[in-house]
């Protein structure tokens, strides 16, 4: 029996109809895995997706041993380039870009790109003596903290981030984050922290972040740990990255499954270019699943969970209704090998960007 198959009747009979009929062994639609699986798309859209599908299309993909699956959304990069579709990445999140360069959300390219623009930081804190200067908005006291989310929101982001890292300089202080919630929630944006230890961590806490931009690393604790659970906090882990800062970060995989543990939730995030991929980072996916997420889940936190984080769901999901956002790889996805990153198969809403060869 089919599964979740929208039914459309016309004057012929019960027959699908669309653009692009696609048949593989396994169909992941954001949360569950069909088997076998069939998806049709039309009109940039999900029209259906079953077991079986009735259907006739202009372009029939059969791929056999393979999983379709939604394009992946990465929630932490730095990047706005569309070579990231060919690597399986039809929507990303850009979380610090020069605020001349700040757009709105829409598509480049054929990526999707939703953008933060510029850091909010204090005078002389992070990014600014680590990174490039113009990719951080320095604010001084609370009510111009409230100005800097107006500015950035009437530029088009989409999500506003602030650092919280000691190790480079000053931060802001409670009054100025909490200032930059309440004004970025005015304006129905989440607030994303840059954090590292204890102390930035325990600040974004406080005042109310809704994410972390990074698993919080160093040894942090249970105690800082079980906050961030209780505080209904959500992490873009971006364990990878972190990894390569040595000794620095302690043990980030322990810390982000003792996160895990304690009912934490974390989402899926590269920081490209941090990481030297193009498309969906494998290792990142097998580093979530080391912290204690299964396979569905780990795939989740790159499709249905981010579309939901970013408020665009069923953005990350084929269910019908859906963006046509859609990927299929080679053999089973919840394997998470090295093939998910060179797809088989890339459509960005209802457009064929990538192909099977013959």
């Amino acid at each position: 029996m089919a599964l979740g198959v929208l039914a459309l009747t016309g004057c012929g009979g019960s027959e699908l109809r669309g653009d692009v009929l696609i048949r593989a062994d396994r169909v992941f639609d954001g949360e569950r895995t069909i088997e076998p699986g069939a998806l049709l798309l039309r009109g940039g859209e999900i029209a259906a997706v079953g077991e079986e599908l009735d259907a006739q299309a202009e372009r029939t993909f059969d791929l056999g041993d393979a999983t379709v699956l939604p394009g992946f959304i990465d929630l932490h990069t730095h990047v706005n380039d569309p070579v990231m579709l060919r690597g399986g990445v039809t929507t990303v999140r850009n979380l610090g870009w020069p605020l001349a360069a700040l757009r709105p959300p829409g598509r480049y390219g054929g990526l999707r790109v939703l953008m933060a623009g510029p850091i909010v930081t204090v005078p002389d804190g992070y990014p600014i003596p680590a990174w490039a200067p113009e990719i951080a908005l320095p604010v001084r006291g609370a009510a111009d903290a409230r100005r800097a989310v107006r500015i950035l929101v009437g530029r088009g982001a989409a999500v506003v981030k602030i650092a919280l890292e000691p190790r480079f300089g000053p931060m802001l202080d409670l009054a100025e984050i909490r200032a930059i919630v309440d004004e970025a929630h005015r304006h129905d944006r989440l607030v994303t922290a840059h954090v590292s230890g204890h102390g930035g961590t325990i600040l974004a806490v406080e005042a109310g972040v809704d994410e972390l931009a990074h698993m919080p690393c160093g040894s942090i604790g249970d105690a800082v740990l079980r906050s961030v659970v209780e505080a209904g906090i959500e992490v873009v882990a971006t364990l990878d990255t972190i990894k390569g800062y040595g000794t620095i970060c302690g043990d980030p995989v322990r810390d982000a499954a003792r996160f895990v543990e304690l009912g934490g939730t974390l989402l899926y995030g590269s920081d490209v270019p941090n990481v030297r991929v193009t498309g969906i980072d494998a290792e990142e996916l097998r580093l979530l699943r080391e912290a204690g997420l299964t396979p569905e889940a780990v795939l989740s936190a790159g499709t249905s969970r981010a579309g939901e984080q970013v408020g665009l769901d069923p953005l990350g999901t084929l269910t019908a209704g859906a963006p046509a956002d859609v990927i299929a790889v080679r053999g089973d996805a919840r394997a998470l090998r090295d093939d998910l990153a060179r797809p088989l198969l890339v459509v960005a809403g209802g457009r064929i960007v990538r192909a099977p060869r013959g």
